[in-house]
């Protein structure tokens, strides 16, 4: 399931595409939409959200792959555990590793009539380099969680997901995405992240478990 190079760039670009979109377009209407109506679809969206803690699957994981190894020893199945160990670390990373950079602040900012929308790292430009890089580290620090909204780590955690159990299992693909965008959708129920946060998990969560994938392509796939 290794995709041509061609395949790999339009994909991405259609996704670089639709984040641009929303966040001229979308962002705001959606999150005030649901920020509006918290009453009704925050409990249901945190509810759901927790299908895309990683925490879950790293647990799982590692019991997996500690089982087939030394209890009931099964290389293949320990290595497909493995490839689940890595994709959610790797995906993990470089979604916290983007929120730093980034630092958007999540649809609390529009909350109360508020008007605290986009990302620090392309704001305050009238600061020097170093001040620039002061403020933006002692923000974040300050506040982590709110300005943490880019990319949507429970996607990254569910796309990772949905693109492991589509090389494992593709015969169920349907299944496995319709979980997927039911599951990340909650991050616009509960109004902690936008539509465009969304779009940039897909896109970590994916690339980032292909490229586990085809480093571990021949010890995963099962051989007839």
């Amino acid at each position: 399931m290794i995709f041509s190079k061609k395949t790999y760039i339009v994909y991405t670009l259609s996704l670089l595409s639709a984040i641009l979109f929303s966040y001229f377009f979308l962002d705001r209407t959606i999150a005030l939409y649901f920020i509006h109506n918290r009453e009704t679809y925050e409990a249901l969206g945190d509810f759901i959200s927790m299908f895309g803690e990683s925490h879950w699957y790293i647990g799982s994981a590692i019991l997996g792959s500690v089982f087939f190894k030394y209890i009931k020893q099964n290389t293949l199945y320990k290595e497909r555990f493995l490839f689940l160990l890595y994709v959610n670390i790797f995906s993990g990373l470089i979604s916290l590793f983007s929120k730093f950079i980034f630092a958007r602040i999540r649809p609390w900012g529009l909350r109360d009539d508020g008007d605290a929308y986009g990302f620090l790292l392309f704001q305050n430009f009238d600061m020097g380099i170093v001040e620039k890089f002061k403020f933006h580290l002692l923000t974040v620090a300050e506040a982590p969680t709110t300005y943490s909204s880019f990319p949507s780590g429970h996607t990254t955690t569910l796309f990772a997901l949905f693109t492991y159990f589509v090389i494992l299992f593709p015969k169920y693909i349907y299944l496995w995405l319709t979980l997927a965008v039911v599951c990340a959708s909650a991050r616009l129920l509960d109004s902690d992240h936008f539509l465009s946060d969304i779009f940039a998990g897909i896109i970590i969560g994916t690339l980032s478990t292909m490229f586990i994938y085809s480093k571990m392509k021949d010890k995963i796939e099962k051989v007839y």
